[in-house]
């Protein structure tokens, strides 16, 4: 049994996850960061829904709901565990200004969509389609990751960076290949723990969150 949307939401969702983008590179505030990535996530676990435009099975909508539990419920609460465990230090300046972060952004995203014309048409037209917001959500977890100096605003990068790879792969949702991306959710899942741990523990250690500490320390 199949169901089909009554409406086309791709290019809104689309359009919400590359404005989320900008609003993270230019977002000072983790509790905020924590929001933002909460909404990409639920996002992203609706992007196969949206993409199948042909209808989708029981199987997918099941894997659709657990992604979106995994990224838009369990990583938020576990980023906002690790925050609240953090002492209530300031967080130290960006090696690259909000400003300038999102300026390079909104590059990316200009960059993303020359590349989406140059290559052509993919053998998947919906390749085609999310091609600009997944490349533009993908340089915009790069920028986080290396222009921020405190690690959790790092891990925020990193979860984004994996939300533009798995944009990219939603439009195989309709050959039903959704074990690869389910995999890898479960293996972030598994880092986002490990991070979380690794940052209090750093913080309690060495009464900083501030990555050059880390980088200047001697055997």
């Amino acid at each position: 049994m199949t169901f089909s949307l009554p409406f086309d939401p791709l290019y809104t969702a689309l359009s919400i996850v590359v404005m989320s983008d900008l609003a993270l590179l230019g977002a000072e505030r983790p509790r905020l960061c924590i929001r933002l990535i909460a909404m990409q996530g639920l996002l992203m676990g609706l992007m196969p829904l949206a993409a199948g435009k042909s209808g989708v099975n029981l199987y997918v909508l099941g894997v659709c709901a657990v992604f979106a539990v995994i990224k838009g419920m369990v990583l938020p609460w576990l980023l906002r565990r690790t925050l609240h465990r953090l002492p209530p230090l300031a967080a130290p300046a960006p090696y690259v200004g909000h400003a300038a972060c999102v300026v390079l952004g909104i590059f990316g995203l200009t960059l993303s969509i020359w590349l989406g014309r140059r290559m052509g048409i993919a053998a998947n037209p919906l390749f085609s389609e999310v091609f600009p917001a997944g490349m533009a959500t993908m340089i915009a977890g790069i920028l986080l990751m290396v222009t921020r100096r405190e690690i959790l605003s790092q891990m925020f990068g990193y979860l984004v960076m994996e939300n533009g790879i798995f944009l990219l792969g939603s439009p195989m949702a309709e050959q039903s290949s959704l074990w690869l991306e389910l995999t890898v959710l479960l293996d972030i899942l598994g880092a986002a723990f490990v991070m979380g741990i690794a940052v209090h523990h750093m913080s309690r250690a060495f009464d900083a969150v501030d990555a050059d500490h880390i980088a200047s320390l001697r055997d």
